[in-house]
């Protein structure tokens, strides 16, 4: 422990904090995790502090070597934490400070926990996202495998949670692997901005020291530096927008998962979660729950709740550094890990799911589903659509009162319905191969998705 035990800032002060006020005031169970940045931050810094002459290249290389042990003892789990280390930073400095004692102080010249936070946070997210879009990337390349298993085989497509068209199977897990591509591109466009280093910025207004902060960005692999000191350390939209699209991710996530659950339920028969990925009733033995579906659909609740209480610390704050701001770590956290915690989950769900074509195949016998393909034929045969649509509409109630459906109709009422072939029209493979235009379902389409979704993801990764 430090001879000169007490917080950082203690000089200005003749009584200690209150216990009460020194535990609010404590963050470093949560922030610890930015240990591995914050050693970064901090070997970066002593070349700056080298390099405007402030240290030398002995102490330089003591700083350096201290800071990696004790890098290895918080690793290990042998770091003693102080009970003034308010926070991962103080901690860190007040280690080095141990093994070099005046030395140590020299440590934090020209910066404050300010710019030093604001760093580490983006150290972390810059390194953490790289792992979620592994994730998300290995989740695409199972839907597209399946997407290709099931290219060619029919399915009903739905709207407002009812039977509408007939679609593939590929097209439908195509459009989730779409999605998918899309929080990709959002999570690449964010790194360009996060990518940012705010280490120089000091407390709010730099300071007198001759350090460089482009130089130091440069060192710790950032694409620019701050244009505004203020702006730089009061800033957390990096952590907000990387909340906002997590939210959006989590979104995907769980209108895949609830597409999971549909699927599975037995009246409908359609597919079997493998039994890794269900679970059992306490008291029901007959039960095989789609509990990793249904989890997965609740933590998007979970991460729009952490975007949600970042946006509001945020709000009404003036600019510059406020303590609130110790309060953004937890709910970027807590996003980290769910995902961290539901991707593999999905994707060991998505390729072990037994997906029955036969059965989706016989839900496409319901002739209600090529009402629109009726419709269309009579457009073909010059009737304007909204006349179409009301004739085809008139039709259905017709047969509805004479319990009948269209499969029901004799070549003689298709014909006198200006449809002559229209009995050849209730068929999923015609209907679904009359739809041949990109982005459609027919089979060519849903391998030529596939196709542009496999460009996207690139090689496999190392």
């Amino acid at each position: 422990m430090s001879e000169n035990a007490g917080p950082l800032w203690a000089g200005r002060f003749s009584k200690p904090p209150a216990p009460e006020a020194e535990a609010l005031g404590r963050s470093v169970e949560v922030d610890q995790r930015l240990a591995f940045q914050d050693l970064q931050s901090g070997i970066a810094h002593v070349a700056a502090l080298h390099d405007a002459e402030l240290v030398t290249a002995e102490e330089a290389d003591a700083l350096q070597a201290a800071l990696g042990e004790v890098g290895n003892a918080i690793a290990a789990g042998s770091f003693e934490f102080d009970p003034h280390d308010e926070d991962i930073h103080s901690a860190v400095e007040r280690g080095v400070t141990d093994l070099l004692g005046d030395l140590g102080a020299k440590l934090h010249a020209g910066r404050s926990r300010n710019d030093l936070v604001a760093t580490d946070v983006r150290l972390y997210l810059l390194a953490i996202t790289k792992s979620i879009d592994t994730d998300v990337r290995s989740l695409m390349r199972a839907l597209v495998a399946r997407a290709l298993e099931h290219a060619a085989h029919p399915m009903p497509g739905s709207t407002h949670a009812r039977p509408a068209q007939p679609i593939t199977v590929g097209h439908h897990l195509c459009a989730h692997a779409w999605a998918l591509a899309r929080d990709r591109e959002r999570l690449a466009d964010w790194r360009v901005r996060a990518s940012v280093s705010p280490l120089g910025a000091g407390a709010l207004a730099t300071s007198t020291l001759d350090l460089d902060p482009a130089a130091t960005a440069e060192r710790l692999g950032f694409d620019g530096v701050f244009q505004n000191s203020l702006d730089a350390v009061s800033d957390r939209d990096v952590l907000q927008e990387f909340l906002g699209l997590a939210a959006i991710l989590a979104t995907h996530l769980s209108r895949l998962a609830a597409d999971l659950a549909r699927w599975t339920d037995p009246a409908l028969g359609w597919a079997e979660l493998d039994e890794r990925y269900s679970t059992g009733s306490s008291m029901m033995p007959q039960k095989r729950n789609p509990d990793t579906a249904e989890l997965a659909r609740g933590k998007a609740a979970r991460i729009t709740g952490d975007f949600v209480t970042l946006t509001a610390l945020l709000q009404g704050l003036p600019i510059g550094y406020q303590r609130d701001l110790q309060e953004d770590k937890e709910p970027v956290f807590d996003a980290v890990d769910t995902l961290a915690t539901v991707v593999p989950a999905l994707l060991g769900a998505v390729a072990t799911l037994r997906i029955d074509a036969a059965a989706m195949r016989a839900a496409c016998e319901d002739p209600g589903l090529y009402a629109t393909d009726v419709a269309e034929a009579m457009v073909r045969a010059g009737v304007p659509f909204r006349e179409a649509h009301r004739r085809t509409g008139d039709l259905l109630k017709r047969l509805d009162v004479d319990r009948r459906t269209l499969r029901d109709l004799t070549d003689e009422e298709w014909a006198a319905e200006d449809v002559p072939d229209g009995a050849a029209l209730l068929d999923p493979d015609r209907s679904i191969a009359a739809r041949p235009g990109p982005g459609g379902p027919s089979p060519a389409s849903v391998l030529a998705q596939c196709d542009a979704l496999r460009a996207s993801l690139g090689s496999e990764p190392a």
